[in-house]
């Protein structure tokens, strides 16, 4: 998706287990890896890369000399990417020592990203331990060739708008960061076409330091996310299925970045 709608979810996603809302601009670090344009999804938009892109980036954001010698291309492409990152927080800063004792949730914002842009096109989530790909292949195969009317005009921002607006979003339960996590990762072996086995997540839970949350904290993650994917998948079916829309083309310079 687009980063706006990144945001979005991610600061809807902060809510559910307190965190603060200012995080959610960790859901774009994974768009570090958008230049060179050969790395796109290829690098960053990783869950194993979550902890440490995520570090580097807050610091890059916080302190305007900052520097890391042992993650050089990352500082730099977030040195180049700051001035758009930072344009999504209101206060259009990030103040220095943000997500101190909010590990998790800062965890969870950047990949809510990855499990996101399953429905961009299909993503290696666990690479390099395992290189198969999650996508939303039944929703692909009614939708077509989606991409160009989903990103050069207006239909994004109709569809986040239905999307967010849903009465959904009323009335929503606490749940962890962790569980968050754990649920997304989940759901994107399930979208792996049985590619990707679940086995995968206590080594992933292991990388990120994560202690694995209870069953019934799970289940309602779990249940959470499913639902949210039911309204993603018919808002998308709405805008891009059927006769037609006049909406405008965007202007190149205003394009959404994924």
């Amino acid at each position: 998706m687009d980063s706006r709608t990144h945001v979005e979810l991610a600061r809807r996603l902060l809510s559910l287990c307190n965190a603060d809302d200012r995080l959610s601009v960790v859901s774009l670090f994974p768009q570090i890896d958008r230049w060179p344009h050969t790395l796109h999804r290829m690098y960053a938009h990783t869950v194993f890369k979550a902890h440490t892109i995520s570090e580097i980036g807050l610091n890059v954001l916080a302190y305007d000399s900052w520097t890391d010698t042992e993650n050089v291309y990352e500082v730099t492409r977030f040195q180049e990417e700051k001035e758009r990152l930072l344009t999504y927080l209101p206060e259009q800063s990030l103040p220095a020592g943000l997500g101190q004792g909010q590990r998790e949730a800062i965890l969870m914002s950047y990949i809510s990203h990855i499990y996101l842009d399953t429905y961009n096109q299909p993503a290696q989530p666990f690479a390099p331990l395992s290189v198969y790909c999650a996508g939303q292949w039944h929703l692909w195969e009614q939708l077509g060739d989606f991409r160009r009317t989903l990103y050069t005009t207006q239909v994004i921002d109709a569809l986040r708008a239905d999307l967010f607006a849903d009465r959904f979003w009323a009335d929503l339960p606490a749940i962890s960061a962790t569980a968050l996590i754990q649920a997304m990762l989940k759901l994107m072996c399930e979208h792996s076409l049985g590619k990707i086995s679940e086995n995968v997540i206590p080594d992933v839970l292991n990388a990120l330091s994560l202690t694995p949350c209870l069953p019934t904290e799970l289940d309602t993650a779990t249940a959470f996310l499913h639902g949210f994917e039911d309204i993603l998948n018919r808002v998308h079916v709405k805008h891009l299925v059927g006769k037609p829309r006049s909406y405008a083309p965007i202007p190149a310079a205003e394009l959404a970045v994924a």
